[in-house]
C-alpha cells in the first residue's frame, strides 16, 4: 500500500512538472477579421490594438480596423499590441512628440479592451533610434508603477550578440526567432548548442512563426506564435503536433 501511495505521488509530481514545462501560447493576431469561438486550454491572443506610423518628424496612430471576437473566458489571456511602423524612405529620429504618441497608444491599450494587465510594444528600433527607444521605455515607467506590465518584442540578434537593451525597463522580452535574415543560420546554431538566449532577460519568452522551424528552447514560459494569414482551427493542431514532435 505504501509503495502504491509513493508511486502515485511520483506520478502526480511528474504530471505537475509536465504542466509547468508546457509554455503558455499566445497567438499574434494582426489587423484582419478574426473570430475565436473557442481557444485551446492555455492559449490566448496578443492582438494588434494600434499602429503608430513614424515618418520623418511626423507620427500617425491608426487604430485596429477589424473586429476581434473571442468568447468571454476569464482564464483566456488577451493582450493588446502596439506596433511601431517605420518609413524606410523618411527615417525618424523618434522625437519627443513621436514618443508621446507611442506612449499614449500604450496607455490607451492598457485601459481599453485589456483583461490581462499586459501591453506589448512591437518596435524594431534601428541603431540610430536606440537612445530614443530607451527614453520611451523610461517614459513608460509610471504606467508600470501603476500596475501595467510591459512586454516588448526584440530582434533575435539583440538577445544573442547585440545586448543593448537596459535591464529592468520591461517585464518581458520576446525575441523573434523567425525571419532573422542573414543572421538566421548563426543564431539557430547558437540556440541549438545552448538551448537558450545569451541574454538572461530574453529566456522567458519566444516569438515564433507557424511555417518556420522552431528552435528547441529550454525554460520558455510564454511563446507568441505569428501566422501570415487568419488563424483557423486546424492551426491549433499544427501547434499541438509541434509540441508532441519538437
Amino acid at each position: 500500500m505504501r509503495f502504491r501511495s509513493a508511486a502515485f505521488a511520483v506520478f502526480l509530481a511528474l504530471l505537475a512538472h509536465d504542466g509547468m514545462a508546457q509554455p503558455q501560447t499566445l497567438l499574434w493576431v494582426w489587423d484582419r477579421p478574426q473570430l475565436f469561438s473557442t481557444l485551446p486550454q492555455g492559449t490566448g491572443a496578443a492582438y494588434l490594438h494600434a499602429t503608430v506610423q513614424l515618418s520623418g518628424e511626423r507620427s500617425r496612430t491608426v487604430w485596429r480596423q477589424w473586429p476581434l471576437r473571442i468568447t468571454p473566458d476569464a482564464a483566456t489571456t488577451v493582450m493588446p499590441v502596439i506596433h511601431v511602423a517605420l518609413d524606410n524612405l523618411s527615417p525618424s529620429p523618434v522625437n519627443d512628440a513621436q514618443r508621446g504618441a507611442i506612449a499614449a497608444a500604450i496607455e490607451h491599450a492598457s485601459k481599453n479592451g485589456n483583461r490581462s494587465g499586459w501591453v506589448q510594444l512591437d518596435f524594431e528600433a534601428r541603431r540610430s533610434q536606440r537612445e530614443a527607444y530607451v527614453a520611451l521605455l523610461r517614459q513608460l515607467q509610471p504606467l508600470r508603477a501603476g500596475g501595467v506590465r510591459l512586454s516588448a518584442t526584440a530582434l533575435a540578434s539583440w538577445c544573442m550578440s547585440d545586448p543593448w537593451l537596459p535591464a529592468g525597463l520591461v517585464d518581458e522580452v520576446v525575441p523573434m526567432y523567425f525571419r532573422m535574415g542573414a543572421d538566421s543560420a548563426h543564431i539557430r546554431q547558437r540556440l541549438q548548442a545552448a538551448g537558450t538566449a545569451t541574454v538572461p532577460a530574453c529566456r522567458d519568452a519566444a516569438g515564433l512563426l507557424l511555417g518556420e522551424p522552431w528552435p528547441a528552447l529550454g525554460g520558455v514560459k510564454r511563446r507568441f506564435v505569428f501566422h501570415t494569414g487568419a488563424w483557423k482551427t486546424e492551426d491549433f493542431e499544427k501547434i499541438d503536433n509541434r509540441d508532441a514532435h519538437p
